[in-house]
């Protein structure tokens, strides 16, 4: 069973200081409620760097599908070059990582949509193959549709002060509820940002606990669940929320959606 634990949400200004889809969307940049994941709790998290000349940061999360792939929400690598990016696996603290690969190849989801995040799922190609061991393996992505009411959890390196850049020195995690898309969609039209539903059968969401919640630098990373068997499957891939423990649903890119497209990027 999942623990009630804190985490993070959303896309991260890294060293450019870009925020791309609707500043407005992710707001405020705090942590809220973030708690230490225990180690190997998510041994498929990803942390996607940027470079700019000898530095480097965190932008986003993401999860490995299998030795060369890992998932992530396009408005992550939407206007990047894969020149300009590496991934890092196997650790739980955010300066920390054995495993550093070059991309080779970005492929962002053909029908995008930047303005409105639709469609907001991309594919990461890496150089060479990716080095399973006790902290690095991939998740598996569930076929069907996220049941409603369930415990899912979703962890990431986002900014535990956005006012003054602080990033967790550990993974952070927390626990939230699927909800309905028809649920979702009723109480995002009465946020300031209507214009972003309804919510459509390619995203899927979850409600926040009270007072707590996830913000920038965790866009791309994995919401799972746990099944009968105890074993912990994706469903969703972080998009976007309203700011920042407000009472809203958070919204995700459905790995069901698209789970045909994946398939057809990573053979």
């Amino acid at each position: 069973m999942f623990l009630h634990f804190g985490i993070l949400l959303l896309l991260s200004h890294g060293l450019l200081g870009e925020v791309e889809v609707s500043e407005a969307i992710d707001g405020d940049s705090r942590i809220i409620g973030g708690i230490d994941a225990p180690p190997g709790i998510a041994k498929y998290q990803v942390s996607i760097r940027i470079h700019v000349g000898e530095k480097e940061g965190h932008i986003c999360g993401g999860s490995i599908l299998n030795e060369e792939y890992v998932l992530t929400a396009a408005h992550c690598i939407h206007r990047k070059r894969a020149e300009q990016l590496s991934i890092v696996v196997g650790s739980q603290e955010f300066n920390k990582g054995d495993q550093r690969y070059k991309i080779k190849k970005l492929v962002l989801h053909e029908k995008y949509y930047r303005r409105y995040l639709k469609n907001d799922i991309a594919i990461i190609q890496i150089e060479g193959k990716i080095k399973y061991n006790d902290m690095v393996q991939p998740i598996e992505l569930l076929k069907e549709m996220a049941p409603i009411g369930k415990k899912c959890l979703l962890t990431g390196f986002g900014y535990t002060d956005y006012d003054k850049l602080t990033v967790p020195k550990y993974l952070q995690m927390l626990e939230f509820i699927t909800i309905s898309n028809d649920n979702c969609t009723e109480q995002l039209k009465r946020s300031p940002y209507p214009r972003y539903v309804p919510v459509d059968e390619g995203q899927l969401c979850v409600q926040r606990p009270k007072n707590k919640g996830a913000c920038k630098g965790d866009s791309g990373g994995a919401l799972v669940i746990q099944d009968d068997k105890n074993k912990t499957l994706q469903i969703g891939v972080v998009s976007w929320g309203v700011p920042c423990n407000a009472d809203f649903p958070d919204v995700f890119a459905s790995v069901h959606g698209y789970y045909d497209w994946i398939q057809s990027k990573i053979k």
